[in-house]
C-alpha cells in the first residue's frame, strides 16, 4: 500500500501484461524515419551503393533522395574511395568527414557508421562560429577524487560528473541514474536550478527504460533528442524493408517515449550511459524544457567525461567488492577451522553463532547434519525449521537458495510472521552426509519514493488498449512489505564459497 491509499492492480491484468510485453518487443531500430537535426544515407558494403536517403537530404547536400538512390557511393565526391578500408570491421566503430559542405559560419559534417552489411553515414550542421570545448578542467577535477575514501567520495565524485555536464551543455536538469538488480531505476545525483524541483532520491519502475531500449543503449555512446515535438522524417529507399537504424543516433524517437517525456515537460534530451564490464550499470541522464541542439562537439565531450568517470567508478567498485570477499572469505575460513575442532554440532554452532549470523548478516541460523539439527538467533521454531529442511533437502532440486520474499515459497502464515528471507545451502560431506544450512531474515518494511505511480496506466484510443505513460512524477511513496533486506551480491558469493566447504567439513572424533 502507499501513504495515499492501496495500489490497485489493473483492471486488465492479462491485457497489461501482453502490452508490457508488445512494447519489449518494439522495434525500434527499424522504425523507418529519424529526427531532422541531421540526415540519413545507408550504403550497402557490398554494392557500395546508396540502398536509403532520408527524405530531408536536400537541405545538407542540396540533393533530393531520389537523384542518389542507387547510385554508387562514390559518386557523392566527398565519399572518397578509402572509406570503406578505413572504416574498421567492428559494428558501431565511425569515421568522420569534415567539410562536406561549406557555407559562411556553417558547414556540414558527416559521421560514417559501421552497420551489418552497411555503412550508415549521418550528416550534421554544424556553427563554425561555436566555440571550442576544453575538457582538461573537468577532466582533472574528476581525477582529483579519491574514491577509496568511502561513500562521500563516491558521492561527490558523481556530483562532479552531473555539474559537469550542466556546465558543457546548459541543459536545466542532468542526473545519474542508476540501475538495480530488476532494472528499476535510482537517482543518485543531481544537478538542476531550484525552480525546477529535484528527483534525487526518487525511484523509476523498470518498464520506463524497458529492455529493447536498454539494448540500444548498450551499442551507442550517447542519445540526444533536441525536439522532442517536431515531426519525424522518412527515409527513402527503392527497397521494401527498412534500415537498421540501430548505430544511427539519428534513429526516430518511440511514439511512447514521446508521450512520456511531454508528461515530464521536457522537450529535449541527451543520455550517455555509463558501462561496467559491459553491462549497463547506468545513464546520465539530461532534460530540458525547451527545445536545444548540443554540437557533435559538446556531446563527444560528455561522452569522453563518462568515459573518465566510468573507469574511477568501476575500479573503486570493484576494489571494494573483493575487499569485502576477501573479508568474508577469511571469515568462513575461520569459521570452518574452528568448527571440525568439536566433537559435536550443537556445541560448535552454540559457540561461532554470532560469527555465522554476523558474517551473513542474518537475525537466525540453523545447520542441519543427518538428523541433528541446531539454531541459534532469531528464526522459524525447530518444528517451522524441520518442515523447511525437509522441503530444500528432498525437493528443492538446486544446491543454493537465495531469497528475499519467501511468500513464493511458503504461505504458512507462522514462519512467515517469523522471517522473510531465507538464505539456504546443502552439501554432502564423504564424512557427514548431507549438510544444510540456512540463515534467517525478518520482514523489513521499506519505503520507496518513487516518480509517480510505477504502475503503468491503461488507456483505450480507437478501440485499442495501450500503455499510457503516467501523467504525474510527483513523489509518491510506497510501503513495501513481506520482503527481507535482499541479500548482497557479495553474500551470495560467500555462501557458494561456504557450500564448497562443508563437503571437506568432519568433526574431531
Amino acid at each position: 500500500m502507499n501513504k495515499n491509499g492501496n495500489i490497485k492492480s489493473p483492471n486488465h491484468p492479462a491485457e497489461l501484461e501482453k502490452l508490457v510485453l508488445s512494447c519489449e518487443a518494439e522495434q525500434l531500430h527499424l522504425s523507418g524515419a529519424i529526427q531532422p537535426f541531421g540526415a540519413l544515407l545507408r550504403i550497402d558494403t557490398q554494392t557500395h551503393k546508396i540502398t536509403h536517403a532520408s527524405a530531408n537530404l536536400v537541405e545538407f547536400i542540396g540533393l533530393e533522395a531520389s537523384a542518389v538512390l542507387g547510385q554508387p557511393a562514390e559518386s557523392l565526391n566527398w565519399i572518397k574511395s578509402g572509406l570503406f578500408p578505413s572504416l574498421p570491421e567492428t559494428p558501431g566503430k565511425t569515421v568522420v568527414i569534415q567539410k562536406i559542405v561549406e557555407k559562411e559560419n556553417e558547414r556540414v559534417d558527416g559521421l560514417a557508421i559501421r552497420g551489418t552489411n552497411c555503412i550508415l553515414v549521418e550528416l550534421e550542421k554544424i556553427n563554425t562560429n561555436d566555440e571550442s570545448l576544453s575538457l582538461e578542467d573537468f577532466l582533472d577535477s574528476l581525477s582529483s577524487v579519491r574514491l577509496d575514501l568511502g561513500k562521500d567520495a563516491l558521492k561527490e565524485h558523481h556530483q562532479l560528473l552531473v555539474d559537469a555536464f550542466r556546465a558543457i551543455i546548459g541543459y536545466d536538469r542532468v542526473m545519474i541514474y542508476r540501475f538495480h538488480e530488476d532494472w528499476t531505476g535510482e537517482v543518485v545525483a543531481e544537478a538542476t536550478s531550484k525552480t525546477k524541483g529535484s528527483y534525487l532520491g526518487l525511484h523509476f519502475p523498470s518498464s520506463d527504460i524497458p529492455a529493447i531500449a536498454r539494448n540500444l543503449y548498450l551499442q551507442n555512446p550517447a542519445r540526444m533528442i533536441p525536439d522532442a515535438k517536431v515531426a519525424p522524417i522518412s527515409i527513402l529507399s527503392k527497397e521494401n524493408t527498412p534500415p537498421d537504424l540501430t548505430r544511427s543516433d539519428l534513429r526516430s524517437v518511440s511514439p511512447v517515449h514521446l508521450q512520456y517525456l511531454e508528461n515530464m515537460g521536457v522537450a529535449a534530451s541527451f543520455s550517455v550511459p555509463i558501462r561496467s564490464g559491459g553491462n549497463l550499470w547506468g545513464l546520465v541522464a539530461c532534460h530540458h524544457s525547451s527545445p536545444l541542439l548540443l554540437s557533435p562537439e559538446q556531446r563527444s565531450a560528455c561522452v569522453k567525461l563518462t568515459d573518465a568517470y566510468s573507469k574511477s567508478l568501476m575500479t573503486h567498485l570493484l576494489g571494494r567488492r573483493m575487499q569485502t570477499i576477501d573479508g568474508l572469505n577469511r571469515r568462513i575460513d575461520g569459521i570452518m577451522r574452528d568448527l571440525a575442532n568439536y566433537s559435536d554440532l550443537q556445541s560448535g554452532i552454540h559457540d561461532l553463532g554470532d560469527q555465522l549470523l554476523e558474517t551473513m548478516e542474518a537475525q537466525g541460523f540453523a545447520m542441519a547434519v543427518g538428523k541433528t539439527l541446531v539454531s541459534v538467533g532469531e528464526g522459524p521454531s525447530i518444528d517451522q525449521i524441520m518442515m523447511i529442511d525437509d522441503w530444500f533437502l528432498n525437493q528443492y532440486e538446486k544446491p543454493t537458495l537465495i531469497n528475499n520474499h519467501l511468500e513464493e515459497f511458503f504461505l504458512d502464515p507462522q514462519i512467515l510472521q517469523q522471517i522473510r528471507g531465507l538464505l539456504a545451502i546443502k552439501s554432502c560431506s564423504p564424512q557427514l552426509g548431507w549438510i544444510r544450512c540456512y540463515w534467517f531474515r525478518p520482514e523489513l518494511k521499506q519505503e520507496v519514493a518513487w516518480a509517480g505511480n510505477p504502475n503503468k496506466p491503461m488507456m483505450e484510443k480507437e478501440g485499442v488498449l495501450m500503455l499510457s505513460p503516467r501523467s504525474s512524477f510527483k513523489t509518491w511513496m510506497e510501503i513495501k512489505s513481506g520482503y527481507s533486506r535482499p541479500w548482497s551480491g557479495e553474500i551470495q558469493m560467500v555462501a557458494t564459497k561456504f557450500r564448497s566447504a562443508l563437503y571437506s567439513l568432519s568433526l574431531r572424533k
